[in-house]
């Protein structure tokens, strides 16, 4: 499916699934506070949001701790009930954060992500590099292919 029909199919009256992934084109990157203003949603830097939860003087994200994929998850939840302009959010440098993870705390990032969120307030769309496989998998691509977007904008 294409970005827009994801952003479309999230935000509907009552859905339950309120996260989505957009493998997002290599030459968007850097861009993406042009990309969401035109998908009239509203981007997030996951790095700046990150730190911001991060207690007062710490020195290390946490990230690479067996609960690190905890930490993500709890990020996306307080996202998911914050107030923000705009009732959609793309998420993006969340690869940076990603990247910080062993492969299984990944996988179980993506499940709690992408199945342990329900009817949340405010909707996500995870923005993922599409040359990134090893951040999000063919096999969680094809578990999750309906909350998956991939390809330009139209």
């Amino acid at each position: 499916m294409d970005i827009e029909t994801l952003r479309d199919q999230l935000r509907q009256a009552g859905a339950r699934i309120g996260v989505g992934v957009w493998l997002m084109p290599q030459e968007y990157l850097g861009y993406e506070k042009t990309i969401a203003a035109r998908l009239d949603v509203q981007a997030l830097d996951a790095r700046v949001a990150y730190v911001e939860c991060l207690p007062k003087g710490a020195r290390f994200s946490g990230l690479t701790r067996p609960d690190g994929h905890q930490r993500l998850t709890q990020l996306l939840r307080d996202l998911t009930q914050s107030t923000q302009r705009r009732d959609c959010l793309m998420v993006h440098t969340l690869d940076l954060l990603l990247l910080g993870l062993e492969v299984d705390e990944r996988e179980r990032f993506w499940r709690v992500a992408l199945e342990g969120l329900p009817y949340p307030r405010i909707k996500l769309i995870l923005a993922i590099p599409d040359k990134s496989p090893e951040l999000f998998p063919f096999n969680l691509q094809r578990r999750y292919a309906a909350q998956l977007a991939e390809g330009v904008l139209k």
